[in-house]
């Protein structure tokens, strides 16, 4: 049974391995989308900034990775004692297991698979929490970013469009003030599942008691992660964004990319598709703040590329590194 579980994990493995090089070779070479950005970089260096701008987006880049396997480590520490080098490793293996599989279903697979000894469907209901608190910072920032968008899309000095903006404005924080309050106590989560479970509960207590071990003083903990990890990758774009030509200010450009995260969090994808989502997404957004006609004529390809550079360096570059520990793997443990 050893040599047969051994030999199963070895064809997941290599299976994996296979269609994530499949998929980045198709989106990056086949699709000319690496190229189509490497001919942007061969004018962009010609700029003074270009060494220091393009620096510090990869030096962030570890950044955004070890707050994302810190966060994991603290949830699954809860079921298994992990380093923070393996919660790397977790991270790293499930983007690229992510390239091929929908709404990064392949981040929950890479990182459980790591695990040793951990119930893996507990394992997994721990790690949906991380990504509950990153949602929930994208619906922030978002809901945010959209009502102080309002005023630029229907002008204020109308009474109707005031009016309206002041329920907009209420409606924001009340949703917000729910959904934060929600979240941190989701330990109630499993109080609920216990009444409406009935009979099924005893099948089930094990699974449901997850949500139950964190308290609200550590999801709070969880979902400041997640907000510095959203303000590194948001800087990055912003980064990009004046790499590319597009001279806003920070607080418009985060303004607008945190609409382009909330509305982008809402498309199905897979993390390939996620590339003209993104460039499609942002291009949209920025034609509504400028107007279509100066966008089109001016910045709809840096849009496009700085979109298309920030996937290129936070998932294709992680995705590729993360193949080497795509080995560490193990689907079919030995009893």
């Amino acid at each position: 049974m050893a040599k047969l579980n051994k030999t199963y994990n070895i064809l997941i493995r290599l299976g994996i391995l296979i269609l994530t090089f499949y998929y980045l070779y198709d989106q990056l070479i086949f699709e000319h989308n690496l190229s189509d950005l490497s001919v942007y970089f061969q004018l962009l260096t010609e700029k003074k900034s270009f060494p220091f701008i393009i620096t510090l987006i990869v030096v962030l880049l570890p950044v955004n990775l070890l707050l994302e396997s810190f966060k994991w480590q603290l949830l699954i520490n809860k079921l298994e004692k992990i380093s923070l080098g393996n919660a790397l490793k977790a991270v790293l293996a499930g983007i690229s297991v992510s390239m091929f599989m929908p709404n990064r279903v392949g981040d929950y697979l890479g990182r459980i698979f790591i695990l040793k000894k951990a119930n893996r469907i507990q394992a997994t209901l721990s790690t949906i929490l991380g990504s509950i608190a990153q949602f929930l910072t994208t619906l922030i920032f978002g809901i945010v970013a959209s009502v102080l968008f309002f005023p630029y899309y229907m002008p204020l000095t109308n009474s109707l469009n005031f009016w309206i903006y002041v329920g907009v404005i209420l409606t924001a924080a009340f949703t917000l003030l729910i959904i934060v309050f929600f979240y941190l106590n989701f330990s109630a989560f499993s109080n609920i599942l216990k009444r409406f479970s009935g009979k099924a509960h005893n099948r089930i207590s094990r699974y449901t008691e997850v949500f139950s071990w964190y308290n609200a003083a550590e999801l709070f903990h969880i979902l400041l992660l997640s907000i510095i990890r959203y303000l590194v990758f948001s800087f990055q774009f912003y980064l990009f964004l004046r790499l590319f030509g597009i001279t806003l200010d920070y607080f418009h450009s985060m303004m607008l990319i945190g609409i382009i995260y909330l509305l982008v969090s809402g498309i199905p994808t897979i993390a390939l598709s996620e590339l003209g989502v993104r460039g499609s997404v942002s291009l949209y957004v920025f034609q509504l703040y400028f107007g279509t006609q100066i966008m089109a004529a001016n910045y709809s390809g840096e849009i496009v590329s700085a979109s298309s550079a920030l996937w290129f360096i936070n998932l294709a570059l992680p995705a590729l590194v993360g193949i080497i520990f795509i080995f560490n793997l193990k689907f079919f443990r030995n009893q």
